[in-house]
């Protein structure tokens, strides 16, 4: 039989269930704005029925039921558009990295100005053919020793900014390694609390809100496979090996590597392993760092190489027999021939020590033949780099940096495209729409209001039996 404060028992369980609803209402509300947070639903249900089915079960019309409650607290949210998106993140990352420093590097090689390298070797080119009309004259002698000077600096300050475009490189690296182990304590540390709080049946939505948000931001650095198991502990890899297992972090760090000019690799600080870097923002830093400016750097060396030999050779009459100072005497070189490359090359000693020694003359005691600066001039048109002159192969390596440069431009594009897709699906599906929030929150403040109306009723109906009930007729 059923209880005589039955009625007011249903109302009580209708008042605290649409209470519950409307407090995850105003929890999604107050976290609209809150980054990766995810909407939340209270799910209700019918609580079981009176009478269960018995042997002694009260004889009736059939099972009463006996209210509502709030079964659970669901989180909306998709795990196949949250893998799609750290897939696309991680892309968007290397990409991102390989645009800046593609940037920088237009940045730093500067062309086409009229303060770039193009310039400054027109005007050393430009110097032997005025010093080949007036050869016997100080003040163009000291033109050509001073547009050597400058093509000597310009080249070795190109070698510093690679080198510290490289060096930047490698301490960013150095720093997203700290930031990748930091990430893993976290999500370690998360981890023991979701397992904690859900072992007795809750749902820890906030916890996992905040565990995705950190696995989107180490997806962006790294690629990483993710695993929930049973108890809703995830496990976090990387090329197939734990990052993160339960509430255990496992470490990366970077070792100098002595043949690569002393710049970390990654590895796995339990046994050294290389740790496999396949996209992300240390794909981008690495191949930048690794492929990218060597890349740079050796075809400016290979420039240099042919520069510092070819103008050496003639200008000490290796070809002719030529190449005769203003004191008669040849054999001397023009450039350093210790620095062949963007680094170390420089203006030979003897030419800096004395104008006189600069080789404008094919013909001993000739003070006015200016032939062999002539010839020194000719050099810009000559094929001194296999096919094609130093010039060309100049140009030749700002327009691939260019190419480079846009191809990566438009992958960025593309990605953020795709990764603003993605996020708008996702948002979609666990965002919170404030129209859709205060339509939940109206009905279900509407339902409470009826709720308590029951209640009401009850206590009327109470009131009667208590009161009222046996006074006729007294």
């Amino acid at each position: 039989m059923r209880s005589t404060f039955f009625g007011l028992e249903i109302g009580r369980k209708a008042l605290q269930t649409q209470q519950r609803a409307l407090d995850v209402i105003g929890h999604n509300i107050a976290n609209a704005n809150t980054p990766g947070f995810t909407r939340q639903r209270a799910v209700m249900a019918a609580t079981n029925p009176f009478a269960m089915p018995a042997f002694n079960r009260p004889i009736g019309a059939g099972q009463l039921g006996t209210g509502v409650e709030v079964q659970e607290i669901k989180r909306l949210r998709d795990d196949f558009i949250d893998l799609q998106v750290r897939q696309e993140v991680n892309k968007t990352g290397e990409w991102e990295v390989k645009q800046n420093a593609l940037k920088k590097l237009e940045v730093l090689l500067n062309e086409p100005s009229d303060a770039g390298l193009r310039i400054v070797l027109d005007q050393f080119w430009s110097s032997w053919q005025d010093l080949s009309k007036q050869p016997e004259l100080k003040a163009v002698r000291s033109a050509v020793l001073q547009r050597g000077i400058a093509v000597a600096e310009t080249f070795n300050h190109l070698d510093r900014q690679l080198t510290d475009l490289a060096d930047d490189l490698d301490t960013s690296i150095k720093i997203k390694i700290d930031e990748v182990n930091n990430i893993a304590s976290q999500i370690s540390t998360l981890n023991d609390q979701i397992v904690r709080v859900e072992v007795q049946g809750d749902n820890a939505n906030d916890l996992r809100d905040k565990r995705d948000l950190l696995i989107d931001e180490l997806s962006k650095i790294i690629q990483v496979g993710v695993q929930e198991n049973q108890y809703g502990a995830v496990t976090v890899t990387i090329g197939g090996r734990a990052l993160v297992t339960e509430n255990t972090a496992f470490q990366i760090y970077g070792d100098p590597n002595g043949l690569n000019f002393g710049y970390v690799d990654i590895k796995w600080l339990s046994d050294n392993s290389l740790v496999s870097v396949q996209n992300g923002v240390f794909k981008g830093m690495l191949d930048t760092r690794d492929i990218t400016v060597p890349g740079y750097r050796t075809q400016l060396d290979t420039m240099v190489s042919a520069l510092v030999t070819n103008t050496n050779l003639e200008h000490s009459g290796a070809i002719d027999l030529g190449g005769f100072g203003l004191d008669n005497i040849n054999g001397r070189n023009f450039f350093d021939p210790a620095g062949t490359d963007a680094g170390t090359i420089a203006v030979d000693a003897n030419i800096l020590g004395d104008l006189d020694h600069i080789a404008a003359a094919s013909i001993i005691n000739s003070p006015g033949d200016g032939s062999n600066a002539l010839d020194l001039a000719k050099l810009k048109h000559l094929n001194l780099i296999g096919t094609t002159t130093i010039d060309d192969y100049y140009r030749g390596m700002i327009a691939q940096l260019g190419v480079q440069a846009q191809e990566s431009t438009r992958m960025v594009d593309n990605q953020n495209l795709l990764v603003g897709q993605l996020e708008n699906r996702r948002q979609d599906v666990s965002g919170v729409s404030l129209d859709e929030e205060m339509t939940s929150m109206i009905k279900f403040q509407h339902a409470y209001n009826a709720a308590a109306r029951v209640v009401t009723a009850m206590d009327e109906m109470l009131d009667v039996i208590v009161n009222r009930l046996g006074t006729v007729g007294r």
